[in-house]
């Protein structure tokens, strides 16, 4: 049977199918919506390239009057199309994406007008006689958005017959809020702010959506769907959108959006002719992949089963059909960056972003429990639960569904490698670190396995790449950092480097992976010491802390699982300063 195409980019099911695209089908939840959101204005929330984009196009095809006459071509094969709800192709559908909107603050105004001048155009192909004439639709007309949006609702209301009403559908309502967020936190309270006299452009624009929605007065919107990555914005304009309830965290939604593990391992058989691959690929090889780089989100505590990030689980099996053979991962884009990151860990106080970046690295759960609002208009720093709750949204984050049972409480962690590696760059760049890429390290997987040169590169980095200041605040963590981008960006990409590796009994510095099939493996327990510290007697307290350490380790049963017939070095190793002191192989 001819296999189906993995389509990346294309957000809306008609196109999908069309081109005999991959679809997972999520269409049980459109009953859900109806019968079970409790609320007529749900938001969704859920973090970046999650595949928020296709289920506000599949609601869009279900309800718009005008692909009714599509909705066999749509929706044929799907759950929806036998349970048909009485709600379907009976909605004037307006919808917007925000993706586009500019995210710097002097365009941000112009850029808001013409993307919803953009939607209501749209509109206007399909419902000419219920929307705003062509020449109503020039941007330069109108000083804002609300503006606009206020005379295509008037002219809607006062054009529909009886029981004729609009759905609005508003897609990554929050995208370019949060870029101003994470640059420039001023910015954000003034297009989100509520004081009266001085009311931001985000509070005027949904308050006006308030104002027409019929569930307050006799207006023209019946049902909303929102989604984004995050509630902070809508939480600062509070009152002005309050009809809005979040159902991101609801039990029954929790998979509506991203790949759980049997439908990935569907997407694969449907997709993926192995034939054409080389031997050494397999499936169980690809699914496990996926699941350190692209697995491990929950967005509720007592949910059974993590998800995927759907849209980077297709985008890399596109990228292995289109090469043939197994992607590097830094080719697949999260369309994020550390220095998001760095924005977004400054809206909190040093001493709170200094425990959460110390959870993260040692990969402590962090407990907390998420907050009710995330009103910015309100504080000049966010608190421990609000920047988690950020983080969270954003992905950084996932919930840790075993401690958090286990506990009674929320608890936090990092959901998979792709995040790991966000948060460590995002490490290295605040001690001022930067990686050389490849550096040879081809002794550490042929058959010698010697890490004398990797000594020797960390050595050198530490003493070319860091400033005295950097180096007067040097660490183990740091020691860890640079060990680890030194590994993963080597020459021939053979070795991968884990920090902080869970080994069943504890979490072992370093742990290094061999892609050769007889390659050794390596447990690296690293130490440090300033120079001002420097004595016989503290180098071999510490050379004694890591061979505790390590013979701990080595009788962890994970360790074993992943190490499984390979050669396992373990070694101790001490800095002093920028040197080596000592290297000892234990075993």
């Amino acid at each position: 049977m001819a296999k189906k195409k993995i389509i990346v980019g294309m957000s809306t099911l008609s196109e999908i199918r069309d081109k005999g695209g991959i679809y997972v089908d999520k269409t049980r939840f459109i009953d859900y919506l109806e019968n079970n959101a409790g609320t007529s204005v749900p938001v969704f929330l859920r973090p970046r390239r999650f595949g928020k984009s296709l289920t506000a196009s599949v609601l869009h095809s279900y309800y718009d009057i005008s692909e009714k006459d599509q909705f066999e071509k749509n929706f044929k094969g799907t759950w929806i199309y036998d349970h048909r709800t009485p709600l379907a192709s009976s909605y004037y559908v307006i919808h917007f994406d925000f993706s586009n909107v500019a995210s710097d603050p002097a365009q941000m105004n112009r850029s808001f007008i013409i993307s919803v001048a953009a939607s209501i155009s749209n509109f206007t192909d399909k419902y000419p006689e219920q929307s705003l004439a062509r020449e109503e639709l020039e941007p330069s007309l109108y000083k804002n958005a609300t503006e606009l949006l206020t005379k295509f609702l008037t002219k809607f209301s006062g054009n529909v017959g009886a029981g004729e009403y609009l759905y609005v559908i508003i897609d990554e309502y929050d995208h370019f809020a949060n870029e101003i967020l994470s640059k420039d936190k001023e910015a954000f309270k003034d297009i989100t702010s509520t004081a009266e006299g001085h009311e931001g452009l985000i509070k005027q624009f949904y308050a006006q959506l308030k104002a027409y929605y019929r569930g307050n007065r006799n207006g023209g919107i019946d049902r909303f769907f929102i989604t984004g990555v995050s509630s902070v914005s809508l939480d600062s304009v509070t009152s002005g959108f309050n009809i809005a309830t979040n159902i991101s965290s609801e039990l029954d939604f929790g998979s509506m959006i991203g790949f759980t593990h049997d439908e990935l391992s569907v997407v694969i058989d449907e997709s993926v002719d192995f034939s054409l691959l080389p031997n050494n690929i397999t499936k169980s090889q690809i699914i496990q992949i996926m699941e350190e780089n692209f697995d491990g989100y929950s967005f509720n505590r007592y949910s059974n089963e993590k998800l995927f990030n759907s849209n980077l689980c297709l985008d890399y099996l596109r990228k292995m059909l289109s090469i043939k053979t197994i992607p590097d991962l830094n080719e697949i884009s999260l369309n994020d960056n550390t220095s998001k990151l760095r924005g977004m860990l400054n809206l909190c106080e040093d001493y709170v972003r200094e425990e959460i970046v110390r959870a993260m690295f040692n990969k402590r759960p962090i407990v907390t429990e998420l907050p009710d609002k995330m009103n910015l208009n309100s504080t000049n720093y966010f608190d421990k639960s609000q920047i988690v709750s950020l983080l969270y949204h954003l992905g950084y984050l996932t919930i840790d569904t075993d401690t958090s049972r286990e506990e009674g409480v929320t608890s936090f962690v990092i959901p998979n490698k792709v995040y790991e590696k966000l948060f460590l760059d995002y490490c290295r760049l605040s001690m001022g670190y930067s990686a050389d890429a490849y550096k040879d390290l081809s002794s550490m997987y042929e058959e010698s396995a010697d890490i004398t040169p990797l000594m020797e590169i960390i050595t050198e980095q530490i003493e070319t790449k860091l400033n005295p200041q950097s180096l007067g605040k040097f660490t183990e963590m740091a020691l860890q950092l640079i060990c680890d981008s030194i590994i993963n960006n080597s020459r021939k990409r053979q070795l991968n480097s884990y920090i902080e590796f869970y080994t069943g009994k504890g979490f072992a510095d370093v742990f290094v992976k061999n892609i050769y099939p007889n390659g050794h493996y390596f447990l690296l327990e690293l130490k440090y010491l300033h120079k001002k510290d420097d004595s016989k007697s503290a180098v071999e307290g510490k050379l004694a802390e890591a061979r505790e350490e390590i013979e701990r380790y080595l009788e962890g049963t994970v360790l074993k699982e992943k190490v499984g017939n390979h050669p396992l070095d373990c070694y101790a190793i001490v800095f002093v300063g920028s040197e080596c002191r000592l290297c000892q192989k234990i075993c």
